[in-house]
């Protein structure tokens, strides 16, 4: 099963497909195994992509095709920047994904101007919401290149780039 799926504004192909193996009677298919890849292109019949692996580079099994698919997007939204950055008052809790756990330069400043008085280098871990409706980002954790815990409000955030 292929499918073309949207991850932080990339058009991603993920595959599924049960695991097979060879045996002396020919190849078998596991109807209880499934691995998964993803690539940029569409898959064609030799190369369906890049297959997840584990930590430790193994490949990962899964029970079921959704089990399969729930991971395959949730590890994909962490691992695949956007083409470009929205301005930070632009993000809604919807598309977060694509500035969270991702190593970022934040220009920072004063809420009430544009000015950029500081750029940090670090990753969003956290991100509290507004609480009134629709719920848009209020504060952001960044933990800086050198381990700091800084907060922001996303006022002070004036942009958000790449590494």
């Amino acid at each position: 099963m292929t499918e073309k799926i949207l991850i932080n504004r990339n058009e991603i192909y993920l595959t599924i497909d049960n695991v097979r193996f060879e045996t002396e009677k020919g190849i078998v298919e596991k109807n209880d195994q499934f691995i998964a890849f993803y690539k940029n292109s569409p898959p064609n019949e030799i190369i369906f992509g890049e297959q997840f692996k584990d930590k430790n580079g193994k490949n990962v099994v899964f029970p079921s095709i959704e089990i399969a698919r729930e991971y395959a997007l949730a590890t994909l939204k962490k691992a695949i920047y956007p083409p470009d950055y929205l301005h930070p008052l632009h993000y809604k809790k919807e598309n977060l994904d694509e500035i969270m756990n991702k190593k970022l330069k934040f220009d920072i400043g004063s809420a009430n101007n544009e000015i950029v008085n500081d750029t940090i280098e670090g990753v969003m871990t956290f991100c509290t919401l507004a609480a009134n409706p629709p719920h848009l980002p209020a504060t952001a954790t960044i933990i800086t290149a050198e381990g700091q815990e800084k907060k922001f409000n996303f006022f002070e955030i004036k942009s958000i780039r790449i590494n």
